[in-house]
């Protein structure tokens, strides 16, 4: 998809909870080779900000042998170290240090975006910061690693950078045709949840009169409920005092399917309008009407596709989002006016 890296930067501001205008004014007089420029500099500036601040420290369990008593004995493994002829304790104690796994995920995405192809000021000025994480270790990044890395609590800069090295590490890989490193397109990998969480955001932002909620569950219309059925769980709803609308963000490519035998007429992705229809069809709230629309993004053009299926309004939408901001926006409150 062709978007505007300044739209980009948008959507992760509003997807991660966090919007620097002045990031945007830097991002903005800056032309960039390649995704992984632009990204590199999303990632500098925050990390400006995070060490300008201080590396976040947390209580670290240490086990070590000292010569005197620090925190706890560990009895067992000091009785092993006496029987080698050392006189030396084992102890286990707690280290207020850096060395978390938020620092160890930034340490490492700073090494990795340092084997990239990216500016050579850019990788002057990520240079410089690693000088802060001297007391950090080197960890390997797999998917197991990265879903450990949790938010902090009220630490919208250091959230800001955790998003940004996840998005990094995931979608960074070697091109062995090129010899370098390169980051996927946008909308590639792992960035369903990103989309979703984008337009989660803006509605909760711009519709303080509303009701938004993510993450609702929706009961089976039966008299019998048990955990063979699946669970239901909206992306998206929004209620006002005449309206409950469900949405369901989806980040594909293409919102049309082609059959081989038909080539020349496109479908909506049927699997997309069963779950909608779903979702819509077990849902009863007697004082509001129900409403469901299927978001999707797109670059290109725009379609509004509109049908009341058993009496409920289904609306498969797409957004545009290469056009300017302020359109964005527009269309965004639009949509669901």
């Amino acid at each position: 998809m062709n978007i505007p890296l300044r739209n980009i930067y948008y959507i992760l501001s509003y997807a991660w909870k966090y919007f620097k205008p002045g990031d945007l004014r830097n991002i903005d007089r800056k032309d960039f080779r390649n995704e992984v420029e632009f990204f590199a500099e999303i990632f500098d500036l925050t990390l400006t900000k995070y060490v300008k601040r201080g590396l976040c420290r947390d209580y670290i369990t240490k086990s070590d042998s000292l010569q005197s008593i620090k925190g706890k004995v560990d009895f067992n493994a000091s009785m092993k170290s006496f029987g080698t002829g050392l006189k030396q304790l084992e102890c286990i104690y707690d280290e207020y240090s850096p060395d978390n796994k938020e620092n160890q995920l930034i340490y490492a995405t700073s090494l990795a975006l340092l084997r990239a192809e990216i500016n050579p000021e850019q990788t002057k000025s990520i240079k410089k910061k690693l000088v802060h994480f001297n007391e950090v270790s080197l960890k390997l990044i797999d998917n197991t690693f990265l879903s450990s890395v949790k938010s902090i609590r009220g630490n919208h800069t250091l959230n800001f950078l955790i998003n940004i090295s996840k998005y990094i590490q995931t979608n960074l890989g070697f091109n062995d045709s090129k010899g370098n490193y390169e980051m996927n397109d946008f909308f590639q990998k792992g960035m369903g949840s990103v989309f979703e969480n984008f337009v989660f955001n803006f509605y909760l932002n711009k519709l303080p009169a509303h009701q938004v909620r993510n993450g609702e569950c929706i009961n089976w219309d039966s008299e019998q409920q048990d955990g063979f059925y699946p669970t239901m769980k909206t992306d998206i709803t929004i209620r006002n005092k005449e309206t409950l609308l469900v949405i369901v963000t989806k980040y594909y490519q293409s919102m049309v399917n082609y059959h081989y035998l038909n080539p020349t007429k496109p479908k909506f992705i049927s699997n997309n309008i069963y779950q909608l229809y779903t979702y819509l069809n077990n849902l009863n709230e007697e004082d509001r009407s129900i409403e469901g629309m299927l978001l999707y993004p797109n670059t290109t053009s725009t379609i509004r596709n509109e049908r009341y299926i058993s009496g409920k309004k289904m609306m498969i939408y797409n957004l545009n989002l290469n056009q300017d901001w302020k359109n964005i926006e527009s269309e965004m409150l639009s949509i669901i006016s």
